[in-house]
């Protein structure tokens, strides 16, 4: 940056924010916030707190969120006297384009699962310099259920499991009206709140933070062009939410990704590591349906259950296939041959090729994990790394086991459907705690 004169620093070279292809930068941490340049026709609308949105009943107090598709605001609705979280989609993005608006209307609303689906509220547009955005309102909703939540728990093990049990039955809903969700994770189920409605908004802000802007800045000084903020809002830490606001209760959110299940997406938003083996190795990555939220899924009650990621993803989708042959054995053909890179992790019969450090002669899998009351550690490339999850008794942990090696078959044909997993042993039993 310069100052005065032409006295300068290389350093400040070094670390001087991107500019946007309007000549304007952010003055703050870049990866806490949206990216400037999606703040264009078509783009973001610019929203800053205290602003009034939807004929001036909601109003805007915090940040909570941003995607590809849009940023997601805390609100204080006046007419009703609570607090909401609205989302205001890119100009882009059509109202028939809207899956929270279309496909929603398929769920059949007596289904159990329901209740645990991010319903919206209520829908409007607003007009703005970036063109017309469609909003739409939902319930707002507390932390995501992993990976600390259980140390806010008196008797994690039945809490969580309770959890596992209500998010199966929100995907349940969804696949029996014929729908896929397409980004199913536990950073996408939230906990529902409660008694948050009665709080002055300084009363909310002081449990989870309160705005601190970063102000966007014109390059020579110049004045901001109108399709940009004044300023980005990192998001409210809702996690920093006092245990007495919060229910044991899930309910699932990101319904941008819906999709039916006679017209799948070419391909999905999860992220890798819950992700199906077909949908890394496989040529054809037109195999998107509902047994990829399946695989999801039992990946997401491993998370929920032990508070640790089923698989983690150092540097890519191969040490997720890695893990996978771990817990479940051998990629079948032509799964094996078309990951390319098997042969630097594993023999042509699946055995690892990596230095491993296993706890008390107990293999690196999937038994080892569950369990959670040992530590099982492996170094890879110099890496050591220690998986430590949760202490799971015993009898609890074989009836987890048989649920997780029918959710995530290798064949999707083969995994469990959502009816099935409900029916599960590991459901069943209440005595585990």
């Amino acid at each position: 940056m310069m100052h005065s004169g032409i006295q300068f620093s290389y350093d400040d070279i070094a670390f001087a924010p991107a500019s946007t292809a309007h000549g304007t930068y952010y003055d703050g941490e870049q990866d806490e916030v949206e990216n400037l340049d999606e703040y264009q026709e078509g783009g973001h609308h610019p929203v800053h707190i205290h602003d009034r949105l939807g004929t001036q009943r909601y109003r805007v107090i915090h940040k909570l969120g941003h995607g590809a598709y849009g940023t997601v605001w805390l609100c204080r609705d006046h007419q009703l006297h609570r607090y909401v979280a609205v989302k205001v989609m890119t100009a882009d993005v059509s109202l028939d384009r809207v899956p929270e608006m279309s496909i929603l209307k398929r769920l059949d609303q007596t289904n159990p699962g329901a209740r645990h689906i991010a319903l919206p509220l209520d829908s409007f547009a607003v007009y703005g310099p970036n063109g017309t955005h469609q909003c739409i309102v939902f319930p707002l909703l507390g932390q995501c259920v992993s990976p600390v939540l259980w140390q806010r728990l008196e008797h994690p093990g039945l809490v969580l499991r309770n959890l596992c049990h209500q998010a199966v039955l929100a995907l349940n809903c969804l696949h029996e009206s014929g729908v896929g969700h397409g980004d199913f994770r536990p950073s996408n189920i939230l906990l529902k709140v409660s008694g948050l409605d009665g709080l002055s908004e300084d009363e909310l802000l002081s449990q989870i933070g309160y705005p601190e802007p970063g102000n966007v800045v014109a390059h020579h000084g110049g004045p901001l062009p109108p399709f940009s903020p004044r300023y980005l809002v990192p998001a409210a830490d809702m996690s920093r939410l006092d245990s007495k606001y919060l229910r044991e209760e899930v309910c699932l959110i990101r319904l941008g990704q819906l999709y039916l299940e006679s017209a799948p997406p070419p391909d999905l938003g999860t992220p890798e590591n819950y992700l199906p083996p077909e949908r890394l190795v496989d040529d054809q990555k037109d195999r998107v349906g509902l047994s990829c939220d399946i695989w999801a899924l039992g990946c997401t009650l491993f998370e929920i259950r032990l508070q640790t990621p089923l698989f983690h993803m150092l540097y890519g989708p191969d040490e997720v296939l890695d893990e996978m042959v771990s817990f479940f054995g051998k990629l079948p053909e032509p799964w094996w041959s078309r990951w390319e890179q098997h042969g630097d992790y594993r023999d042509e019969e699946g055995n690892t090729l990596r230095r491993r450090v296993d706890v008390d002669g107990e293999p690196y899998g999937i038994d080892s994990v569950l369990r959670g009351d040992k530590s099982s550690m492996r170094t890879v490339d110099g890496v050591l790394r220690v998986v430590k999850t949760m202490e799971v008794p015993r009898d609890e942990v074989a009836a987890l086991k048989a649920l997780l090696l029918g959710i995530c078959a290798y064949a999707p044909e083969d995994r469990l459907c959502t009816g099935d997993i409900l029916r599960a042993e590991w459901f069943k039993r209440c005595s585990w705690s």
